[in-house]
């Protein structure tokens, strides 16, 4: 193996000149700031069995020109940077009678090789954004990167799955999660389900904005059992006299069936009930209510994207003692990596419905599609923000836009 350090005044150039001169087969070692530009150290020939190995295998050749004249090791000057993940003083090799002796694989630590596939992966996403996707099987670090668990992660990174990752995510997704095309279908009595603070109010708030865009504002009406929240039942009614239809507050079973009877020529109702603690008891007594109407009433469930693996069977346990009917991902917007929502959904065989991205209403919640979720999703990993519309920057859209 042969190993080159290539300098330049930025990432892109150094990046083209060692295309240029080792060609595709090169490996990126390191790379770091210089003064005037960056500094990025390669090499060529690279075999990782010299490193993962049996020790028997030579470890690599240091080439002449960094070897310090009159010294059988490396050169060690200031600057070198790391060599494999090691500094360039931890892997010199030994010497015997002032000759420099082959070494195995046996002398670098695990860690060290952790250490460089790390920097690797990072590297090879750098040159990814700026110089686009590669052709090979994404590694399972990238899908672990945006919250899959190594289970899935390694499943999902089988060649089975294509060469992309955009490919790799649909194909593996759809086949472990499923989508519901219309959920709202042609009407019925929809209680949304979850924690708090996993945007239950704003979500009914935009289902209902939806349909009334669409059938209008007789066809809907509002329920909350939110009456321990400071502002719960205001928030609703708020948005209930923007919309034009009946909100009604809900404060004992006996409540809900009247005001459901009183509201059954509605087509579209939808029931926003009060998050609390997975502990809490009053919890228990609001699912017993709707337990009770069973399948008189259609229960979703919001899933915060923002809850890492172990804190989604935590907090969202207490509502799998019911019958849920589908989900609903919220706060895609403010989470940099939801696989783990998606993960724990299809563990769960819950259907996913709706994605909401933002607080505008209605427009910011969407019909699931998986080419939406993905390109948030790795817009997400990438830094980058969605592209909103020049006409939704400063003002709600047209009323035929929402429909559309």
């Amino acid at each position: 193996m042969k190993i080159r350090r290539f300098s330049g005044a930025n990432t892109r150039e150094v990046l083209q000149n060692i295309r240029n001169t080792l060609g595709p087969d090169a490996v990126i070692l390191s790379n770091r700031e210089v003064d005037g530009g960056v500094e990025i150290v390669t090499a060529i020939d690279f075999d990782e069995k010299q490193w993962g190995g049996s020790s028997s295998q030579p470890a690599l050749a240091w080439p002449e020109s960094l070897m310090v004249p009159g010294e059988a090791g490396p050169r060690a000057a200031e600057g070198m940077g790391r060599v494999h993940g090691a500094a360039v003083d931890q892997v010199r090799p030994p010497t015997v009678n002032g000759r420099s002796k082959p070494q195995g694989s046996a002398g670098v630590a695990p860690a060290e090789l952790a250490h460089l596939h790390s920097e690797l992966n990072a590297l090879r996403r750098l040159v990814e954004a700026r110089w686009g996707e590669t052709t090979e099987q994404p590694s399972r670090e990238r899908f672990m990167d945006l919250g899959f668990s190594a289970e899935w992660a390694a499943r999902l990174a089988e060649p089975g799955y294509g060469g992309e990752l955009e490919s790799a995510l649909q194909e593996g997704l759809a086949g472990r999660l499923s989508i519901t095309a219309d959920p709202l279908g042609k009407g019925g009595v929809f209680a949304l389900l979850g924690p708090t603070g996993s945007g239950k109010t704003t979500s009914i708030a935009k289902l209902a904005a939806r349909q009334v865009l669409r059938h209008g504002p007789r066809s809907v009406a509002l329920m909350t059992t939110d009456t321990y929240r400071i502002a719960g039942v205001e928030q609703l009614g708020i948005y209930g006299r923007i919309l034009g239809v009946p909100v009604d507050v809900i404060r004992s079973p006996e409540d809900l069936l009247r005001a459901l009877e009183r509201h059954q020529e509605r087509s579209w109702v939808f029931i926003d009930t009060i998050g609390m603690s997975p502990r809490d008891p009053r919890l228990e007594e609001q699912l017993h209510w709707l337990g009770d109407l069973g399948s008189q009433v259609r229960k979703l469930l919001l899933v915060n994207a923002g809850l890492s693996g172990k804190s989604l069977p935590a907090v969202l346990s207490p509502y799998l003692r019911l019958p849920l009917d589908g989900a609903i991902l919220s706060k895609v917007d403010e989470s940099p990596a939801f696989g783990a929502a998606l993960e724990w959904l299809a563990g769960q065989s819950l259907p996913l419905c709706f994605f909401s991205d933002g607080q505008r209403v209605p427009e910011d919640l969407h019909s699931a599609r998986w080419e939406a979720l993905i390109a948030h999703m790795l817009a997400a990993e990438q830094g980058e923000a969605m592209a909103t519309p020049a006409q939704y920057r400063y003002h709600a859209p047209k009323q035929e836009e929402c429909i559309a």
